[in-house]
């Protein structure tokens, strides 16, 4: 949408992911995810791959994605762990999946590298569900973080996400602006990581955000929030 066009809760709803990707999450918290997904109307849902089928049972013939991500949190796991990871994602009917790029190697500038690894789990998926590639933007300077967008442009990607949210760095427009810049205007672009108001979501989209990922709670709150 938009930056100009009305913030409505069911607009937002639309644009962002809930999810419940932490190491103690289990079934109670997956099927919360489910319900209040559903409630929401949320774009996606996204748990720790073996929830998915969990996950993908609970949100069938709705409107809401089963998400899962490839090398999460770290993005360190070796590309054929990686590759193996997203077919079995895709064997058990993942909707869409995050991929996390290996930020190590951007920082040792080993970029080339880097984007092999993302564009090898990009070839094993083969357009069949939407991949977005994490970037990690509160472990990479400015320099840094343009290298890792032009990395993951370079290996096909066709949507960039900020962070996994476990660094505790909170996506910046500025975060979102050298993205865009790099990625140019077609490109999704989610925004992940402290985003907590819609004042902040309104800077985002301004900045060229598409999509976010946002605490469960705290998305439910924000919908509630736009309003109408």
């Amino acid at each position: 949408m938009s930056p100009a066009e009305p913030l409505t809760g069911r607009a937002l709803a639309r644009m962002v992911d809930i999810s419940a990707v932490q190491a103690q999450h289990g079934r109670e918290d997956v099927e919360t995810l489910a319900r209040l997904a559903l409630e929401g109307d949320f774009v996606a849902a996204h748990v720790l791959p073996s929830w998915l089928p969990a996950l993908r049972a609970l949100v069938a013939g709705s409107t809401t994605n089963a998400g899962s991500p490839v090398g999460f949190p770290s993005g360190g796991s070796a590309t054929p762990i990686k590759v193996a990871e997203a077919e079995w994602l895709l064997a058990n009917g993942v909707q869409e999946m995050d991929v996390v790029m290996n930020i190590g190697l951007v920082r040792s500038g080993e970029l080339a590298a880097a984007s092999r690894d993302v564009g090898a789990v990009l070839a094993a998926v083969g357009g069949a569900v939407p991949v977005k590639v994490i970037l990690e933007v509160g472990l990479l300077d400015e320099d840094q973080l343009r290298s890792a967008a032009q990395a993951a442009m370079d290996a096909g990607a066709t949507s960039l996400k900020t962070g996994t949210g476990w660094q505790g760095v909170a996506t910046t427009p500025r975060h979102v602006e050298l993205i865009r810049a790099v990625a140019g205007p077609g490109p999704e672009i989610k925004a992940s990581g402290g985003v907590r108001s819609l004042e902040q979501i309104r800077a985002l989209l301004a900045a060229g955000a598409t999509r976010f990922g946002i605490n469960t709670a705290v998305a439910v709150r924000l919908v509630a929030e736009a309003g109408a």
